[in-house]
């Protein structure tokens, strides 16, 4: 009887222990099943936001024909946002080539200050969300310059519109703002300016011109004397001269 007590104790004792260790399994599957559907909902969930996201920008720039008007630079404004906010370099090139277009248009302007881009720097509550912008668009702009070759005529085009992307907002002198009674803006906006230079040069902005300067054979290209012309504007604006190249 003893024994027969003692086994069946024994028994129920690894009974217990295999049921509480199969209710152990059973948790931790439970637990991996709810992370393995809250990343693929995440998933799911994102991929549609950035679809739509990107879908709106298609459809902005789709309405954005020479023959419409111009839009605002608010309008601007916010489908950049959208774009940075889902930005990647393989696929949304084309986009990121239709945003740096749309906003060197509105600096074209004549007369309308609220299409003129660089107007928002002056909005006391879009200034540092502008300037934050900016930056990241001009250094998109370097990686692009990275991956272009000037004696290709298509690349040869986007490198004039990322230099003059560059150009244009790393120097007040083209700023129809700050003519007439905008004068008086000139010095808060050329400190804008060393502002996004200084942010350019801290992510290697210099190695950027240095990696696309062209070379003798190919200097018949258009686009390439803006280049040169940029570089040594660049030099002599900005470079400190231990870091000039030439």
């Amino acid at each position: 009887m003893f024994t027969l007590s003692q086994t069946s104790r024994a028994w129920f004792i690894d009974r217990a222990r295999q049921a509480r260790e199969e209710r152990l399994v059973q948790k931790e599957r439970e637990r991996a099943a709810v992370v393995i559907q809250a990343h693929v909902r995440s998933f799911l969930c994102r991929s549609r936001l950035q679809r739509d996201i990107r879908r709106e920008i298609d459809d902005f720039f789709k309405a954005d024909d020479p023959g419409s008007t111009k839009r605002s630079a608010l309008c601007i404004f916010k489908i950049a946002r959208k774009l940075l906010f889902v930005f990647r370099i393989k696929e949304d090139n084309e986009r990121f080539e239709k945003l740096c277009r749309s906003i060197l248009s509105s600096m074209d302007a004549e007369n309308e200050p609220k299409v003129w881009y660089m107007s928002l720097a002056c909005s006391k509550d879009l200034t540092l969300l502008w300037i934050k912008q900016i930056k990241s668009i001009l250094w998109y702009c370097c990686d692009f310059l990275k991956q272009l070759k000037p004696e290709i005529l298509q690349d040869s085009r986007l490198i004039t519109l990322y230099l003059t992307m560059l150009v244009t907002f790393t120097d007040t002198s083209t700023w129809k703002i700050l003519r007439g009674k905008g004068e008086s803006l000139r010095p808060a906006m050329n400190h804008i300016c060393a502002n996004i230079m200084g942010h350019l040069n801290q992510h290697g902005f210099y190695s950027v011109l240095q990696v696309c300067d062209p070379c003798p054979a190919v200097c018949n290209f258009p686009t390439l004397h803006l280049q040169l012309d940029f570089y040594i504007c660049v030099q002599r604006t900005w470079c400190p001269p231990q870091q000039r190249f030439s």
